[in-house]
């Protein structure tokens, strides 16, 4: 009888457990809120843009190339801080486009707006709190892969 008992429990908190897996999506599947950066100009023009999501998912394009890959999954405590300080930067309603040859770049989507902001003029440069906010992103990228 006992047996039975912590079988029934062991079956149903497996059962609750598997419900809380996150969702996993696809570059063609993205949720409405997410977090793109990246860089590029130069001689080639090439720009790599990397998509983060909330769920700590992250995804790699390059221009010029057809596939997006999926990279490794990033912890989501550290995801939502940086989530959280692009929103204190109210970066969906920034308005800074002046890319120069070689640029970076950071777009935001909130609940289905988008907003790409772009610097490298040396005439125009961004604010510092945005700039580290790139590095950052840039530096958890370097961390992962």
């Amino acid at each position: 009888m006992k047996l039975n008992y912590f079988l029934f429990v062991l079956l149903c908190t497996a059962v609750i457990f598997s419900r809380c897996k996150p969702t996993k999506y696809t570059p063609e599947t993205l949720p409405d809120e997410y977090l793109r950066f990246g860089n590029g100009g130069g001689f080639t023009g090439i720009e790599t843009t990397y998509t983060l999501l909330e769920n700590g998912q992250v995804f790699k394009s390059v221009s010029r190339q057809s596939e997006t890959q999926e990279l490794a999954t990033c912890k989501r405590k550290k995801v939502k801080q940086l989530f959280d300080r692009a929103e204190s930067l109210n970066l969906t309603n920034v308005k800074f486009m002046y890319p120069g040859n070689i640029y970076q770049f950071m777009e935001i989507r909130d609940d289905g707006v988008s907003n790409r902001i772009a610097w490298g003029e040396k005439d125009n440069p961004v604010d510092d709190n945005i700039k580290l906010l790139h590095e950052e992103l840039m530096q958890l990228i370097v961390e992962k892969h």
